[in-house]
Parts: C-alpha cells; structure tokens; sequence
C-alpha cells in the first residue's frame, strides 16, 4: 500500500528547488542579458562592489587591458569603458578620422588626395577591427554609412555659402588644428601608429579619448 502521507513533503521538495532555481536565475540575470553575457565569458575577471552612494558597481576587466565599470542607480544601468592596454581606445580613433575626414571632404575637397586616401585606408582598417571585436554586433556597412553621413552633414553646413564665408567657418572648426596635426605626421608614424592601434584584438571603446 502506498503511504500517501510522503505527497506533502515531496512537494515541499520540489517547490523549495523551484525557488532555489528562480533565485539562482533572478542572482545571474541581475544587471542585463548582455551585461551578464560577457560577465559570464571565460577570459574576464568580474569585480562586483558598492559605492560610496549604496549604489551596486561590476567590473568586467578583459586580458587585453580594457575594462568595463557599470553602475546601478535603480533600473538604469550606465557604463564605462576604457582602454589601458598602451596601444589606444579604437573607437576614439575611429572618431577622429572622421570627424577628419568629413572636415576634409567640406573644407578642402581634393586638395590633397594622399592625405585623403590616408584616412580612408585608416578608417576601412578601423572598421574591420571594429566588426571583428566589438561586443555589439556591426557590420562594416553600418560603419560605412556612418562615415558617410558625417560627410554629408559636413557638407550640408557650408553648402550655399560665398566662398569668405566658407573660408570662415573651415577656419574655426574644431577639427582644422587635428587634420593639420595629422597632416604633419610621416609615412612612416602614421603607419606605426595604425599598426600599433590594432596590433591586440580587444573591445573597442571611446576612452581615454582626446
């Protein structure tokens, strides 16, 4: 005869689990999916904390010397990256040549076609960098676009005016002191430091940035 009187407990059992199981679920989903995706890879060291405010912090540290710091305030979650492997934030990079590369193509359109054709290399190795490492997935297209767009806005802002006030506004813009300092760089450097930039496979993030 069966002793019905082991159903209670059996149950019990199998609820305690559940919970366990749901609380297990609910301590490895606690920042985001992605956030707990790449906390869970095996090359990382995660380094969960508090601040000084009672606000939750994680850091996810790769090999490769770039770090990401999150911070909880609520449900919002912010993060920052930074790069101190010694050869460079790639994004940053990519960010300069082409805010470079669309002053060029507004201010000084075929003036210089080798230095034009230096940031186009730089930027096409940049975005087969970024496609291949970033934690997001991007396709070099996107990439592309983007660089595209930022050219056409750069056109579109002095499109329809005298060429004084062209002139004018080329000379204060931000990016004219970077394109003349980049200009200046050697062959030789320019190349090193663009090899020297991609030579470690490594998230691509904006700091430290100029």
């Amino acid at each position: 005869m069966r002793d019905y009187r082991l159903r209670p407990i059996a149950a019990l059992c199998c609820i305690a689990l559940i919970l366990v199981s749901l609380a297990v679920r609910a301590q490895q989903a606690h920042w985001s999916p992605f956030w707990d995706a790449v906390a869970a890879r095996p090359d990382v060291k995660v380094v969960d904390g508090i601040n000084d405010k009672g606000e939750e912090t994680r850091r996810i540290e790769f090999p490769s010397g770039v770090s990401y710091n999150l911070q909880r305030n609520g449900d919002h979650i912010t993060s920052y990256g930074a790069d101190t492997s010694g050869h460079g934030a790639v994004q940053c990079s990519w960010e300069i040549y082409a805010v470079v590369r669309s002053y060029v193509e507004a201010c000084s359109p075929g003036e210089d076609p080798k230095f034009e054709a230096r940031l186009d290399d730089a930027l096409d190795r940049v975005n087969d960098f970024i496609v291949e490492n970033s934690l997001v997935p991007i396709t070099k297209s996107q990439l592309q676009d983007s660089i595209e767009q930022r050219k056409r806005m750069a056109q579109g802002a002095v499109r329809g005016q005298s060429d004084d006030d062209h002139r004018k506004k080329c000379e204060v813009d931000g990016a004219r002191p970077l394109a003349g300092s980049m200009k200046s760089v050697s062959h030789d450097a320019w190349a090193t430091s663009l090899n020297t930039l991609l030579s470690v496979k490594r998230p691509p993030v904006m700091n430290p940035c100029l």
